[in-house]
């Protein structure tokens, strides 16, 4: 094990929580994170930083923060950071979050410097657009503002998959998710989606920083829209073959009187 595949293990990051909420019924717009492998007894700095740029400061309950809306439209930045004397831990993830138009756009929000080591997507995606398998999506990476070139950036999924990345020389990442899901049911609603992380870190004047970008994804369409539009291609044909058949002059004899 490499160790970089060695650091997640310590590594901070956002991820749904998946056990019952108590109070669910109470607070049915609110979406429930949990940060995961967060060290006991070392306080955290929570920061919601908002689509119009406002800063919030939510706060963990057992790991677990309830995101409650802000009534404001747009991608969010959900960021924890975890300083000790001897490390520098962030966990950023981007909800998109339901409410009025802000006179701000997600590339303002990406341009909101959260922390010295930064994974930065390039962009987000669109409005009801999601991360999907078996697409390309790209990834600036920054340490201290300038392009952290040709570093390993560590990828793993909930699904069971991880693979070891390369910034190129302008710091760049190219991420294809894989397609990973075993079990997938047509229709996008009815596919669970699932955790894409990508983990980087680096070390200077003894203090070690690591960051983590999450976000959820889901099974790539083309699973059950190929069946689909292979049955419509096949229906169409039949039809347009019906048609010609009855344009054939045998067919188009009347019988004789």
């Amino acid at each position: 094990m490499s160790l970089l595949s060695a650091n997640v293990a310590a590594d901070i990051f956002w991820q749904p929580y998946s056990q019952a909420d108590p109070g669910h019924h109470a607070h049915k717009k609110s979406k429930s994170l949990q940060l995961s492998n967060l060290p006991n007894e070392i306080p955290v700095d929570i920061k919601l930083v908002h689509s119009d740029l406002e800063i919030s400061t939510p706060s963990l309950s057992n790991d677990v923060l309830k995101l409650q809306p802000t009534r404001k439209g747009n991608y969010h930045a959900l960021v924890a950071t975890l300083e000790t004397p001897d490390s520098y831990q962030q966990a950023v993830r981007y909800p998109y979050m339901n409410g009025k138009p802000v006179d701000f756009s997600p590339s303002d929000l990406l341009a909101y410097s959260t922390g010295p080591l930064r994974i930065i997507p390039s962009p987000l995606p669109r409005e009801h657009w999601r991360y999907e398998t078996d697409k390309t999506y790209r990834f600036k990476v920054l340490f201290n503002g300038e392009p952290y070139k040709e570093q390993p950036i560590l990828v793993s999924t909930s699904n069971g998959s991880t693979d070891v990345l390369q910034t190129d020389s302008s710091g760049l990442l190219k991420l294809h998710i894989p397609d990973d899901f075993t079990n997938v049911v047509p229709g996008k609603r009815k596919n669970p989606a699932a955790e894409i992380r990508l983990f980087a870190n680096t070390s200077t004047d003894s203090i070690r920083y690591t960051t983590s970008f999450s976000a959820p994804y889901s099974p790539n369409p083309s699973h059950w829209k190929s069946t689909s539009l292979g049955a419509l291609a096949a229906a169409f044909g039949l039809m347009a073959g019906l048609l010609v058949i009855r344009r054939l002059p045998e067919y188009s004899r009347r019988p004789k009187k």
